[in-house]
């Protein structure tokens, strides 16, 4: 508190107290020298400052800690297995059956039109099918020209060439048919000629067509047909043949011969 304020209290209580004291005698020196005196010690003296602390305030900060649960997904695979069927040659025409790919290689069983056999193999460069032969013991080379496949052929591996032993001709063309026209030109005859036949061989590089022995046409690979206009004698035969080759190798199909008498 002031010290100010502490005098004034003082002074006046004391005057409060002359006032209060009217029937008392007056006061002696001495008192008056006393009061005097406590006020000046009262003045003298230091009073202590007060201090007002502000008042403190503790926050308190919670936090509340969210756990995070992870979320859990449950994914399903559906596995789907493909049905497997056991695959299938089954040949259309009588086919040959080879130790490797193509006619360098030697024949160790034919199939006849309707056979079937399991596939175990493949070369695909060449349409070849390795296949079980009838016995189960063996296997061999087909060309697949002249067969269909049925069942899972795509599982079966593709094989190597294997390697061959002294080439083999290529295969006579089969099935040679015709039909001719004849037509009077006033000397000769016109035989207007047209030839068919079945493609036996794989690799061939050509077919030449004979007549009456000699060569008069050479053909490209995987030929199948000729037309030609010979004119001759009404009364004379002509023949005809189809040769195939291959290099210094050749294999002639079956000959017909026809005139127009």
């Amino acid at each position: 508190m002031n010290k100010f304020i502490v005098v004034s209290f003082i002074i006046t209580g004391l005057i409060l107290a002359s006032c209060n004291l009217q029937s008392s005698p007056s006061p002696e020196p001495d008192t008056l020298t006393a009061a005097a005196q406590t006020v000046n010690a009262a003045l003298a003296t230091p009073v202590a400052s007060s201090t007002l602390a502000a008042p403190t305030s503790t926050v308190v900060t919670v936090t509340a800690g969210l756990s995070a649960t992870p979320s859990i997904t449950a994914t399903t695979t559906t596995t789907i297995t493909p049905t497997y069927s056991v695959p299938i040659l089954t040949i259309k025409e009588n086919t040959n059956c080879r130790t490797g790919p193509g006619q360098d290689y030697e024949i160790i069983f034919t199939f006849l039109p309707g056979a079937t056999a399991e596939i175990v193999g493949q070369y695909p460069q060449d349409n070849y099918w390795i296949v079980k032969l009838p016995d189960g013991g063996q296997t061999c080379w087909a060309w697949g020209q002249y067969a269909t496949v049925s069942g899972s052929s795509w599982v079966v591996p593709t094989l190597q060439v294997p390697p061959t032993k002294t080439p083999a001709p290529p295969e006579a063309p089969t099935g040679l048919s015709y039909d001719y026209v004849c037509t009077f030109n006033g000397v000769n005859t016109d035989i207007q000629v047209n030839l068919k036949w079945t493609d036996r061989s794989e690799s061939e590089e050509g077919f030449r067509v004979i007549r009456d022995g000699k060569v008069v046409a050479q053909l490209a690979p995987n030929t199948t047909n000729y037309s030609e206009v010979h004119s001759t004698d009404a009364t004379t035969k002509v023949s005809y043949t189809i040769e195939v080759f291959r290099g210094d190798m050749t294999a002639r199909s079956g000959t017909i011969s026809f005139s127009c008498q």
